[in-house]
């Protein structure tokens, strides 16, 4: 075959071809023409067809060319949305919580509250009285807000205080700045550095949150030595460190803001210490064992001018701050300072847990005769539901409980968290008191007994709301100066409503 019929044979099945593939335009076009050299077209056309062939496929292939230059720029506009898109701060309301972070957590930020109203009816024995505890309501906490982190290390917060215990105006809860990017121990130890007010735990009880406690208010013997050197809006600098199951904190701390009671021309001065471990801990049980020093190195001078006068008092109310009254009260105490000494012991197996603390108190009246008070308690809690209090080295202490299957009336929904619980604590503020009918003996002190026994039932629809119903029989023995009785014998039922997140 010669090189024209060639061209003209191919020429003829190209445009077979491109009949069935081609616009219906050039469809057309090419049916006009034979389909083999023997039909009789001319080389000329056969040439001019296979010329516009190639020019089509030529075509084709930048066609084909601008598409996938489209695609791959259309990826990268989508790849580099993603990017962006994940480099936008995640907005997010974990448990009620509003919170804002940036993508890589160098900066967080998390509103925060706590409102707690309780309700409480008290009932004093008739035979013994000599306070008049008001039955009523009382917003216990009523807390705003916010803590975050910036610039990954650096973490903060500020909270106020609305609410009370039965008197006390609204006030600073914590306003502090920590440093947490020294890594002395290893990365593996959270070690963090610490400046401005805030309540650092001193025990094991003022280590659980009080939006996660058994009761409405700690033991009054956990109570009372957590105020003495710490408590809310307690003014310090120190130091922390934990690591998987064992705590530690070291901390000097200063005034209470916003509270003081009287002027101040030097203002109270000490530390709380505290180490607290993790020694067997399984899937279904943690036990922890525990102990601190609290201290006040130098007391308040409130007289103005070269003579100083510093003094201590001892108080506290009954497990319930509805009524601002103090059952056992040591008064003003000339002292420069003192030490309490706290051991502390817990444990919970599956849906069972237990705990309890001793203190002692020594207070420094040196050169004059030195008191020593004491009190303790012990609690246990059985989880109606089969939620378990869990060991965190958070503060040292346990965790309260989040119900496996929170409340709600649709189908399938759960009954949220029960849980029944009782305490017996004992605070005792009397030293060298003597007896009945006798004037106080030189250097003793009549602060009073108190003795106190709670039941409770706790309700946990879900992990924002909490319901606490209590029931607390207090006996309080007390000599006046004279050696008159001025104990009481109280009964209490109170109620708490809880939102927190």
């Amino acid at each position: 075959m010669t090189a024209p019929s060639h061209r003209i044979f191919r020429a003829a099945a190209l445009a077979g071809l491109l009949c069935s593939v081609a616009p219906a335009a050039l469809a057309q076009t090419i049916s006009t023409a034979p389909a083999h050299a023997a039909s009789g077209i001319s080389q000329e056309q056969a040439l001019a067809l296979t010329a516009r062939l190639d020019a089509l496929e030529a075509q084709n292939a930048a066609l084909q060319d601008q598409v996938s230059d489209l695609k791959a720029q259309v990826g990268a506009g989508e790849q580099a949305l993603r990017q962006d898109a994940a480099a936008l701060p995640k907005v997010s309301l974990s448990n009620a919580r509003p919170q804002i972070a940036t993508a890589d957590g160098a900066f967080k930020f998390a509103l925060r509250s706590v409102i707690q109203f309780d309700a409480a009816n008290y009932s004093i024995s008739p035979t013994r009285t000599d306070n008049d505890l008001g039955t009523g309501t009382n917003f216990r906490r009523a807390r705003l807000g916010f803590d975050g982190t910036a610039f990954k290390d650096w973490n903060y917060a500020l909270w106020a205080e609305f609410g009370g215990s039965g008197g006390e105006a609204a006030g600073l809860n914590q306003a502090y700045l920590e440093y947490a990017g020294f890594k002395p121990f290893g990365s593996d130890v959270d070690f963090r550095i610490r400046g401005g007010a805030w309540a650092t735990p001193a025990g094991l009880e003022d280590a659980t949150s009080n939006t996660e406690s058994l009761f409405l208010e700690r033991g009054a013997a956990a109570e009372l030595v957590r105020g003495l050197a710490g408590g809310d809006g307690r003014t310090g600098v120190g130091v922390f460190a934990s690591g998987q199951r064992w705590y530690g904190s070291a901390v000097y701390t200063g005034k209470v803001i916003g509270t003081p009671a009287t002027a101040e021309f030097d203002q109270q001065s000490g530390y709380i210490l505290r180490a607290a471990f993790n020694p067997l801990h399984g899937q279904d049980y943690d036990v922890h064992l525990g102990g601190g020093v609290t201290g006040i190195i130098s007391a308040a001078d409130t007289t103005a001018g070269p003579v100083r006068t510093r003094t201590i008092r001892l108080r506290e109310r009954p497990e319930i701050r509805v009524d601002g009254n103090r059952l056992v009260d040591t008064g003003n105490l000339n002292a420069g300072g003192l030490t309490t000494y706290g051991l502390e012991a817990g444990a919970s197996f599956k849906n069972f847990y237990a705990a309890g603390e001793w203190f002692k108190i020594d207070v420094n009246r040196s050169p004059t005769f030195n008191p020593s008070f004491s009190g303790w308690y012990a609690q246990g809690a059985y989880t109606l539901t089969g939620e378990r209090h869990v060991w965190s080295s958070a503060n040292g202490g346990f965790r309260g409980i989040k119900p496996d299957r929170p409340f709600s009336r649709g189908a399938g929904g759960g009954l949220g968290a029960w849980e029944i619980a009782a305490r017996y604590s004992v605070l005792d503020l009397n030293d060298h008191d003597g007896v009945a009918g006798v004037a106080t003996p030189a250097g003793g002190i009549r602060g009073g007994e108190q003795k106190i026994t709670t039941v409770g039932l706790n309700w946990y629809p879900n992990s924002v709301l909490r319901f606490l119903l209590d029931y607390q029989w207090a006996k309080v023995d007390r000599l006046n100066a004279a050696g008159a009785d001025i104990g009481e014998d109280v009964n209490v039922v109170s109620f708490r409503s809880q939102v927190a997140f």
